[in-house]
């Protein structure tokens, strides 16, 4: 079986998974496009494609940022260019061609001599996001922290959270540093691996500058805070009276990490199950509004995508991509 052949057939596979859950929860009751249909008025479309857009301009920030502090000639004009061909390449072509991994050609063929800190600005960029998703839902569990412990399920996603956020601020505070990362054994693979020695340093003189580190968090904590306001504004017009911005916190940044897992197209489908889960777990009942919302969300992000694509085929294309 060729390459090319198995692309296609994972492609094809992963494409039926989205549509059998979507299908599925319709039957269940818990996705109601009717509805959905229903909350398409102009000013309710013009607000999700505003926010979605806010979210994405700030998610091109936060890179702006670590890449200007690491030298790279770029603008946020540019960055928010290539994040909207990313997102155009990961609704397209789903499996075959990743976002970042866009990203990533366009930046080494505009950069070819830094070739490394290209690739290791989008691999920070990407679990600086993360952290940011972990930080918010921990603040959502202080805040509840009574409602959270007395019910199993959300105590043990509390839980999982809490212990990868952990791991995750051990990482960079290893990583960032020369003294730690030598100190916990680092130096001993340096010195036999090259390859692993260019990618420690790297990432040291990405994290040198521990004021561009902490305005990169906060500019990612902002940007999960506007896509968070993008299904609290969900829950309002679709009069979902018992959600609270507490509920949001903890469900969205979780429902995106499973949305990751790559076994459906841009996690069309288990971005629907996820939320639908979550949010029913978190308001004790049974509501629609979990996977109606996260369907908005993805259609906005699939507009701006259309967008991503006309940049696409204008701009001038890495030789990987032509």
């Amino acid at each position: 079986m060729t390459a090319k052949i198995k692309a296609r057939l994972t492609l094809l596979l992963k494409i039926c998974v989205a549509v059998g859950l979507i299908v599925f929860l319709v039957k269940k009751g818990h996705l109601d496009p009717k509805e959905l249909w229903a909350l398409m008025t102009p000013l309710n479309v013009f607000m999700a494609l505003a926010i979605a857009g806010v979210g994405t301009l700030m998610a091109a920030w936060r890179w702006t940022i670590l890449l200007q502090a690491r030298g790279f000639p770029v603008t946020l004009r540019s960055c928010f260019s290539l994040y909207l061909i990313g997102i155009f390449f990961n609704h397209a072509l789903p499996g075959s061609v990743g976002g970042d991994v866009v990203r990533g050609y366009y930046l080494v063929a505009e950069n070819p001599d830094r070739r490394l800190d290209s690739i290791l600005s989008i691999i920070i960029d990407r679990v600086l996001g993360l952290y940011s998703f972990f930080m918010l839902t921990l603040v959502a569990v202080a805040l509840d922290f009574e409602f959270v412990s007395t019910h199993e399920k959300i105590r043990w996603v509390a839980l999982m959270c809490f212990l990868v956020f952990v791991g995750l601020t051990c990482f960079f505070t290893v990583a960032f540093s020369h003294r730690l990362s030598h100190l916990f054994g680092l130096g001993f693979f340096e010195r036999r691996i090259p390859i692993v020695h260019r990618i420690v340093e790297g990432i040291h003189h990405f994290g040198q500058d521990r004021k561009v580190i902490a305005l990169s968090v906060l500019v990612s904590l902002l940007t999960q805070l506007i896509t968070c306001a993008f299904f609290y504004q969900m829950g309002i017009v679709s009069g979902e009276t018992a959600l609270t911005f507490n509920a949001v916190l903890f469900a969205v940044p979780m429902g995106f990490l499973v949305t990751a897992i790559p076994i459906a197209p841009a996690g069309i489908g288990v971005g629907q199950v996820a939320f639908a889960y979550l949010f029913q777990a978190y308001m004790q009942k049974e509501t629609q509004y979990g996977a109606n919302s996260i369907t908005a969300y993805q259609l906005s992000v699939i507009c701006w995508a259309i967008l991503g694509a006309v940049i696409y085929l204008r701009r001038k294309k890495p030789k990987e991509l032509q």
